[in-house]
């Protein structure tokens, strides 16, 4: 018995692949069964979890218990790659409580585009509906801007982690890594019950969304329009962190940039920020 198990082990010595081998199968395993849980995920789950993630560095509950939030810094917009036109302008935003009997055309958020010191010269937006307000007076947006608007709102990412995370039509799916000017990030696939999708890359480092590109069709022509939006310098105000730098393309163009000077989460706004003063003279609608 002696000399038989001395002749397996002399037979080892001589193919030392047999413990190399041995021991590589055994490291793989121990390896395979200690593996973070994220690798067992399925591309839905790790979606949902990156999601959760980007909500709590963007705050959580105070996140989502966001009433208004006021900006303030120098806005240019651009047509055709030149520099079409800039302002200092203040834009306020307020947030209410979602509501789905309101009809497709209600949005639960209302902003106000201020373009001139003496705030004479602003855009509103009021739950979907809009207005160009000048001196002459008031004039009701168009269609087709209120339409792009209403879209757009919709499929911004934090709409939808404010509005839009829990809604069982949502599909969130795990594209993989990408390099976004410069910055890994994950890709993550947001997909609505209208098989409308949005890609959103969060950047690796503190999961916050740095980009999200769609593609938008004009309900008129069925042209389609890829619309891109970049955020940067992201800054804690009170218990929250937002992006104060934000631009905008349409295939690939840049059509606005906006540079945030302040930001104030929370304040009081007086009654008339977002309606229209009764005084207002109603234009017709442009044509």
């Amino acid at each position: 018995m002696h000399s038989c198990n001395q002749c397996r082990l002399d037979s080892r010595a001589r193919h030392p692949q047999f413990f190399f081998g041995t021991a590589s199968v055994l490291l793989f395993l121990l390896l395979f069964a200690t593996l973070p849980s994220v690798f067992a995920q399925s591309p839905q789950e790790r979606a949902r979890q990156i999601l959760d993630n980007a909500l709590a560095e963007l705050g959580g509950q105070s996140f989502l218990k966001i009433h208004t939030i006021k900006r303030t810094g120098r806005a240019y917009s651009f047509y055709r790659y030149n520099l079409r036109g800039l302002a200092v302008m203040t834009l306020f935003d307020e947030f209410e409580e979602l509501y789905e009997n309101k009809g497709s055309n209600w949005l639960p958020v209302s902003r106000r585009e201020v373009y001139t010191a003496k705030g004479d010269y602003f855009t509103l937006f009021k739950n979907g509906q809009g207005w160009e307000v000048t001196y002459l007076g008031a004039r009701p947006l168009r269609d087709d801007t209120l339409h792009q608007y209403r879209v757009t709102t919709r499929r911004d990412i934090f709409f939808i982690l404010r509005y839009r995370r829990d809604n069982p039509d949502m599909y969130y799916y795990y594209a993989g890594t990408e390099i976004v000017g410069n910055t890994p990030t994950h890709a993550v696939d947001i997909t609505d019950g209208n098989s409308e999708t949005v890609t959103v890359y969060f950047r690796m480092s503190d999961n916050l969304p740095v980009q999200q590109m769609y593609i938008r069709r004009d309900p008129k022509t069925r042209i389609p329009y890829e619309e891109k939006s970049i955020y940067s310098k992201y800054r804690k105000v009170a218990s929250v962190t937002l992006p104060w730098n934000i631009q905008k393309q349409r295939d690939g163009e840049k059509i606005f940039e906006f540079f945030g000077r302040s930001v104030e989460v929370n304040s009081r706004f007086g009654p008339d920020v977002f309606t229209l003063d009764k005084k207002t003279k109603i234009l017709p609608l442009m044509k």
